[in-house]
């Protein structure tokens, strides 16, 4: 919003107590003298069943006193720049997740976005309003005469019969994520009619978003809406509103552990959106978060990208055994630059990850409960939604990092080739025998580079304790031999034995991958019932079918 001012912020013994306004040569004052108490005073005017809406941040008084309610979401109207820079405040609080700042120059977008946002909460906002904006700029009061009247108001969306054809219509929230792609693919294999809009942007107007995510419903008229990983949808639920109001489903298919992610969304769990997870031991925690309708829906593979080859083309690559995954090393310390973790837990962390890594517990929370009470204080003055979630995935990520390197130092006596990013150089510094190679392409590498490996040595991630990885697929789908860790979840997808051979612990790495490197007929034979068995039940055309008839 243009300003034709300058802000000077005034200040009593280090307090911000007013903000000073110079405009046409003429200085004006937000409040004057009494400006802690009148703002104080502002804030106590909210009712119980309400969402406080502030008009103007003002000097912050008002807002940091209705943040004390740590389950309370605070809306602010303020396209003030100038004011916002002199005071600090939208700085001093930029990482408080329980802030819905409201800055579009727009009273109608405002208006809309409001209305919204009290359409997902089932509350309506209550005005709490700074005189000195209302006297400022006639966008603060034009937004207000908008929410009146929109109280009279109600606007029609289209509805259409759904899932009336053989074929559902599928609106997709592209990302960047790899299995969009495979969805895609499979939906176009199949003649699934598909409409896919690309939601990667870091940042969007609320008003762009809205117009795209409603043109597209409006043009295609899809039966449901399906993302990965939550991407695309938005926390403060506007996204999870408009589908409300067409009265269109979402489907969210989560590869990644979903108690990392859905705490962001819990205030949106209802009976319109569907969850599908890969990881069957996450559905009774999201259950408890309130969401209904969840199904299990495993990983898969693509079997016309990981198809088989006549062998290894590519002697470059040709080893007795291999193993590609990440180090950890670096999406650990990022996870904690993010937490911003001190005493205690910057302390314990790595012990708590170890323990973490030899239970069965899934929950990192729950774990702290349990075993380490005395970080809990600890864990939850972090406060603030983000910085949690960061400390539990740096747990969980350590944990892998450690079961990752115990694991691959059992194969050393085979001179395995490593795959991954430079943090192996650092796990594996003072070890000679294995050979190191930077990340592969996913799509362009992977599907060669499997066959070169007489043994593909797996090894799972610690965010899930049960399930299995996408490597269990695809390997044996280019005719690569598998040796992977133990997941209880794997013995209703393949055979034991038969169709896939797997070590329940450690100890046992060097004899299996001893027998099988010998053994050229029993690899053979297995990689045969593999593939036949992901073939006939573990691609994503079969994923996607079984995705549409939950759906249905």
């Amino acid at each position: 919003m243009k300003t034709d001012y300058t802000a000077e912020a005034i200040w009593d013994n280090a307090e911000l107590t007013d903000i000073r306004i110079m405009a046409e040569g003429r200085k004006k004052h937000m409040w004057g003298k009494y400006g802690l108490r009148r703002e104080a005073d502002l804030a106590a005017q909210l009712e119980d069943d309400k969402i406080p809406l502030l008009i103007g941040s003002g000097i912050g008084v008002a807002a940091k006193e209705l943040l004390k309610d740590k389950e309370r979401t605070l809306l602010i109207l303020d396209c003030e720049t100038e004011i916002l820079s002199a005071s600090g405040l939208k700085e001093e609080l930029r990482t408080n997740s329980n802030i819905i700042w409201i800055t579009t120059g727009s009273p109608e977008d405002a208006a809309r976005h409001i209305q919204e946002l009290e359409s997902n909460s089932g509350k309506k906002a209550q005005l709490l309003k700074n005189p000195f904006y209302l006297r400022l700029s006639p966008f603060y009061s034009q937004t207000e005469k908008l929410l009146i009247e929109s109280e009279h108001t109600e606007v029609e969306f289209p509805v259409w019969p759904r899932f009336q054809n053989e074929k559902p219509r599928i609106l997709l929230l592209t990302s960047q994520y790899f299995l969009m792609g495979e969805i895609v693919a499979a939906c176009e294999r199949q003649g699934v009619p598909h409409m896919f809009i690309n939601m990667d942007a870091k940042e969007m107007e609320l008003e762009q978003f809205v117009a795209r995510i409603s043109s597209a419903i409006n043009t295609f008229h899809p039966d449901f809406v399906l993302t990965v990983n939550h991407l695309g949808v938005d926390q403060e639920g506007v996204l999870n509103t408009l589908l409300h109001k067409f009265q269109l489903p979402l489907a969210s298919w989560f590869v990644d552990n979903p108690l990392l992610i859905l705490p962001l969304y819990q205030a949106q769990a209802n009976d319109n959106t569907t969850i599908f997870t890969w990881d069957a031991d996450r559905m009774d925690s999201l259950r408890e978060m309130g969401f209904s309708n969840i199904f299990h829906l495993p990983l898969g593979t693509d079997q016309t990208r990981f198809l088989p080859s006549k062998g290894c083309t590519e002697s470059k690559w040709a080893r007795d055994i291999s193993f590609v995954g990440n180090s950890m090393v670096h999406k650990t310390a990022k996870r904690m630059e993010v937490a911003r973790i001190s005493g205690l837990l910057a302390e314990k962390y790595k012990e708590v990850a170890h323990a973490f890594g030899q239970g069965t517990e899934h929950s990192v929370v729950n774990f702290l409960k349990t075993n380490y009470p005395e970080l809990l204080p600890e864990y939850e003055n972090l406060v603030i939604p983000h910085r949690k979630l960061a400390f539990e995935t740096m747990v969980i990520w350590q944990a892998t990092l450690e079961y990752r390197l115990s694991c691959v130092k059992q194969t050393l006596g085979f001179n395995p080739m490593v795959v991954g990013d430079d943090g192996w150089k650092q796990l594996l510094a003072d070890e000679n025998s294995w050979e190191y190679h930077s990340e592969l392409s996913y799509y362009e590498d992977l599907p060669r580079f499997y066959p070169c490996s007489k043994i593909n040595f797996n090894c799972t991630s610690q965010q899930m304790k049960g399930a299995v990885n996408q490597r269990v697929f695809d390997v044996p789908a280019c005719n690569g031999f598998i040796l992977t860790d133990h997941r209880y979840q794997m013995e209703k997808l393949f055979e034991p034995g038969t169709e896939i051979v797997v070590y329940k612990s450690q100890e046992e790495i060097p004899q299996l991958i001893d027998k099988y490197l010998n053994d050229e007929t029993a690899r053979q034979k297995i990689i045969k019932a593999a593939r036949k068995r992901i073939l006939a039940e573990h691609t994503y055309d079969s994923r996607v079918t079984t995705l549409i008839n939950c759906m249905r």
